[in-house]
């Protein structure tokens, strides 16, 4: 009758350790989907408190790159730049770019965009790399005919961002 009492406290000992696993997996995944529900992807620039700076659009105007300037936020607020890809033919916007207005007036801050080539397009900034949170290097939009196509994002650091020789 030994082993038998031997082998009950092994299997409840294991039965223990599956349950705080299951918890501890449950508790992550929660964790997971709040974040993603809340934090993940902000609220488009016509749902949030954003003023367009720049507007790119694609040959066949399939697709739209939104450079704005957004609040976000109670107390304190984040306030900065926002680059999106926007899809008029299906309504959907896919944020690109985010980048922290810095409050220091001394250094003439500036952000814009342009085309490199027909596929590629150019965030010229005068941050630090470290300042521009690039969200997709890429991203994949539909043309006219329902096709995929892809837009590579390029970051560049200049000190007077002039990309007029950039703009097809």
């Amino acid at each position: 009758m030994n082993w038998l009492g031997k082998l009950r406290a092994a299997i409840r000992r294991l039965g223990i350790w599956i349950l705080a696993a299951a918890i501890t997996l449950a508790v992550l995944f929660s964790a997971v989907l709040v974040y993603k529900w809340t934090v993940y992807e902000p609220d488009p620039p016509p749902l949030a408190d954003c003023t367009s700076l720049e507007l790119l659009t694609t040959s066949d105007g399939a697709a739209e790159l939104h450079l704005q300037h957004c609040q976000r936020g109670g107390k304190p607020s984040w306030s900065g730049y926002e680059l999106w890809l926007f899809e008029p033919l299906n309504g959907d916007w896919q944020r690109i770019m985010t980048a922290e207005k810095l409050h220091n007036d001394s250094m003439q801050q500036c952000l814009t965009i342009g085309w490199r080539n027909q596929t590629t397009v150019l965030v010229a900034h005068s941050q630090s790399r470290g300042d521009i949170a690039l969200a997709k290097n890429s991203v994949v939009y539909d043309d006219v005919n329902d096709r995929p196509h892809t837009l590579s994002i390029a970051t560049e650091r200049m000190d007077l961002c002039q990309l007029t020789e950039l703009h097809d």
